[in-house]
């Protein structure tokens, strides 16, 4: 009977033997998920950790995020560096051109944002 399918007695012996060790396994399961009296005995329900570990992270809203070199390099170089260095040329162009405006160097039609 196997040999039409391409493989051997052997090979069609241990899938037959997989398919049924699945079946009973997914038949236990479901008995003990849908059982009716289980809530007498226990919680009732089949407490999976994996599974409560991310319900429980989803509705805590935490993330995992653990510090360490790399995660600090990444966020000194993509938002406390940009931003201090946007921010000291601001403060530098700003002071300066104001320095010039009070000094007198910098005439009123030169400036760039004037009211006449």
């Amino acid at each position: 009977m196997a040999d039409k399918y391409g493989f051997s007695d052997l090979e069609c012996k241990i899938l037959l033997t997989q398919i049924e060790r699945r079946a009973k396994y997914r038949k236990e399961f479901l008995k003990q998920r849908t059982d009716p009296c289980k809530h007498s005995m226990q919680d009732g329900y089949v407490f999976d950790k994996a599974i409560q570990h991310f319900i429980s992270m989803k509705e805590t809203s935490v993330n995992f995020f653990p510090f360490n070199l790399r995660t600090i390099r990444f966020g000194l170089l993509t938002i406390v560096l940009p931003m201090s260095t946007l921010g000291y040329i601001l403060y530098t162009t700003r002071s300066k051109r104001e320095r010039e405006i009070r000094c007198g160097r910098l005439k009123p039609k030169d400036r760039p944002w004037k009211l006449a």
